[in-house]
């Protein structure tokens, strides 16, 4: 038994937290291993529940931004694994949680899944799925490391990985810059990619301009392969 912190970024989300919670408890309750969940809330958002769940915490994040979001839900956890994942509908807990032995069995210090695996199913639309693949396929191009999805935020880490580093990315580039910081910290990191189950966003409307997107990030990791 093992423990984990699920760290979940929540911008403008009440109406996914609501359909997210249950989903996830269902699992939690029946685990053999121990979770706390935070929820990264926007600075002004207040989130009121009926029901009472353990070990739920939701904290209200100074910047409006995904990487310092996901960096206050990691440097508030309390334990050395991490899941991270999207508050939108679009990731399974379910479907991740049956991966964990796995990464604890044999040492992982990360974990990706991808949408882009031959077992995988992703139900997003086709436009999103385009740009989505041209942009993971230019960044295969830079990286020291292969695999197929570099920018899905459903992912298992050890704490170690990541926690207390100077990163210098604001948004969704984040992704790559946490795997990237910790190849070159340890060139003998453990990582694997494992498939997925990609779901449709359950509702409301993304916060992600593609093109900005797409333009901000590739911008990011040429930079980063200049400078290194």
């Amino acid at each position: 038994m093992k423990n984990f912190s699920i760290i979940i970024p929540a911008l403008n989300e009440i109406t996914n937290i609501k359909n997210l919670l249950p989903e996830i408890f269902k699992v939690i309750n029946e685990s053999p291993h121990n979770f706390e969940v935070i929820f990264i809330l926007g600075n002004k958002e207040n989130f009121i529940m009926n029901e009472t769940y353990k070990d739920l915490y939701f904290i209200n994040r100074k910047y409006q931004n995904f990487a310092s979001a996901l960096l206050e839900g990691i440097n508030s956890s309390k334990f050395n694994y991490i899941i991270t994942m999207d508050c939108d509908g679009s990731h399974s807990f379910s479907e991740t949680h049956k991966y964990l032995d796995y990464f604890l069995n044999n040492n992982l210090d990360i974990m990706t899944f991808s949408r882009y695996k031959e077992s995988s199913k992703n139900d997003e639309n086709y436009f999103n799925v385009l740009l989505s693949r041209f942009l993971n396929k230019a960044i295969r191009i830079f990286s020291p490391f292969k695999l197929s999805d570099y920018t899905n935020n459903l992912r298992i880490y050890k704490k170690s990985t990541i926690y207390n580093e100077p990163y210098i990315s604001k948004h969704f580039e984040f992704l790559y810059e946490v795997l990237n910081k910790a190849y070159n910290k340890n060139p003998q990191l453990k990582i694997e990619e494992a498939s997925t189950i990609h779901l449709k966003r359950r509702s409301g409307v993304s916060k992600k301009n593609h093109f900005y997107y797409i333009t901000k990030y590739l911008y990011f990791i040429i930079k980063l392969k200049i400078n290194k």
